[in-house]
């Protein structure tokens, strides 16, 4: 009888240590979670936070440019045409302009056309309905209008990006386009925007010219706001020294797919 009384409460026993132990396992594995819950949010609320951090500074760009194109606009042109009308009185004054005249007329007329294209460009009201398609063309030929080098441009037909993310895309071309010029000692740049994969946006843009140190890529202000900007967009950005001559870029740009509907 002692014998059975002494399993009993053996097994009594165990059954409790099974239970406390089954307790015990399920509280840290509870904890776990939650610990594991709590760092994911906090990686998501700092991220919420970066993010926020640069579209704040993004916008305060944005509001500086659309500042600069109201002044370009108010008041350089009109001095700039307020100057070419001068010109004009002048030459219809003479009997025979000289050609230094009616060349620098000819220089300026092309100069109030390239501040209004460059105005244009930077005006927050006009970006509000973009088109990175249409823009970036206007871009490039306003760039190989003035014979610093020449640009050729292949694309999809369509850039399924809403509007606000198609004017980060233009920026991010611009500053790429802006690098180039000052710092590649190029002829030529190719651009080339397609969908790499199933969802993603693939923007390719190759010059010609000396190459690029990849060791110091970081250091460049141009090339943080472009790192920012795509930052932004969930995007990928590389820069990498080009099979022949020159510097690729190359921009990866996630999107969703839009779902039409009969």
């Amino acid at each position: 009888m002692e014998k059975n009384q002494i399993i009993l409460a053996v097994i009594f026993l165990s059954i409790i240590l099974i239970v406390i132990a089954i307790f015990l396992f399920s509280v840290l594995v509870i904890q776990r979670n939650r610990a594991n819950k709590n760092f994911s949010d906090k990686l998501m609320m700092l991220k919420e936070f970066e993010e926020q951090i640069l579209k704040a500074k993004l916008e305060t760009q944005e509001e500086t440019l659309s500042i600069i194109s109201k002044e370009l606009h108010d008041n350089v042109g009109q001095l700039l045409n307020s100057t070419k009308l001068l010109i004009g009185i002048t030459q219809r004054s003479l009997e025979m302009a000289p050609t230094t005249l009616n060349t620098a007329e000819e220089t300026l007329g092309k100069a109030i056309q390239e501040i209004r294209s460059l105005a244009k460009s930077f005006n927050k009201e006009w970006l509000e309905q973009f088109n990175l398609l249409e823009n970036l063309n206007t871009e490039i030929e306003r760039i190989n209008s003035s014979n610093l080098l020449q640009i050729r441009f292949t694309h999809t037909n369509e850039i399924l990006l809403p509007n606000n993310s198609q004017i980060i895309v233009f920026r991010i071309i611009q500053e790429v386009l802006q690098n180039a010029i000052k710092h590649s000692k190029a002829s030529l740049i190719t651009i080339n925007i397609t969908y790499a994969q199933e969802q993603m946006l693939e923007i390719c843009v190759i010059d010609n010219g000396i190459g690029i140190d990849t060791s110091i890529i970081k250091k460049g202000m141009g090339i943080s706001n472009i790192e920012h900007r795509v930052k932004i967009l969930n995007g990928k950005v590389t820069w990498q020294n080009a099979f022949t001559k020159g510097t690729m870029v190359t921009i990866l740009i996630p999107f969703k797919r839009r779902i039409y509907e009969n």
